[in-house]
């Protein structure tokens, strides 16, 4: 699949479900009322897709910690689908209430003022292995999932290895405006086409629980 194919999946989806939203003319922004877990799953859908076209542009100019950065953040909004719609249409868990209630804190308003407590991040990785293992927990899944999240953690906290990764070519130097390597830079295609489909996984996930059939089948068949 495309990153324009998913793009177009991702905004009829949207469209299907959520609509679009209203002008608020007081703050001069755009809202959604209602301040549902449906929401906030299409809002991450969205964010990730736009995160995948972020890590094609970082990609092609060889900014590879940038690209790593957003790799990590994409994960999160898959893994964030996933933990939302796990139980769904049952009543949303209290980490699910929490997170939504959290998610929504950060107005344009209240978004200094947030008290509600971050879910922690294992809650949502344990619902991503369980959606996996219909229903069951798996240790070596459940560890496959964290260690992925700990190696771009690496690239947000900017840690060493991971600085260290853009050093090298035919002078010394740390290539701060792109590595110019263009095998480097096809090397790391690999990585967008598996967030491309990850992303579309996803997405086929959340048209199936939202009771979209048809528009998880034409997903489901578009990935490669």
């Amino acid at each position: 699949m495309d990153l324009f194919q998913l793009q177009t999946f991702v905004d009829r989806l949207r469209l299907e479900t959520i609509g679009e939203p209203h002008y608020n003319a007081n703050h001069k922004v755009f809202e959604y009322a209602d301040h549902s877990p449906i929401v906030v799953v299409i809002l991450k859908l969205l964010r990730a897709v736009h995160g995948l076209y972020a890590m094609e542009s970082l990609r092609a100019s060889g900014l590879f910690i940038d690209f790593g950065a957003t790799i990590r953040m994409v994960n999160d909004c898959v893994e964030e689908v996933y933990f939302i719609l796990e139980a769904y249409p049952k009543a949303p868990s209290t980490n699910v209430t929490q997170f939504v209630n959290g998610f929504f804190e950060h107005s344009i308003d209240n978004y200094l003022d947030a008290t509600t407590e971050p879910v922690a991040r294992n809650k949502i990785r344990n619902a991503v292995v369980r959606v996996l293992h219909n229903g069951n927990q798996d240790e070596a899944t459940r560890v496959r999932v964290e260690h992925i999240y700990k190696t771009f953690c690496g690239y947000i906290h900017a840690n060493y290895v991971h600085i260290m990764e853009v050093y090298g070519g035919s002078l010394p130097s740390f290539n701060l405006s792109g590595v110019p390597s263009l095998n480097q830079r096809e090397i790391r295609k690999e990585h967008v086409k598996l967030a491309i489909d990850a992303v579309a996984l996803a997405t086929a996930f959340a048209a199936s629980k939202l009771q979209r059939e048809a528009l998880n089948v034409e997903i489901t068949t578009a990935i490669d």
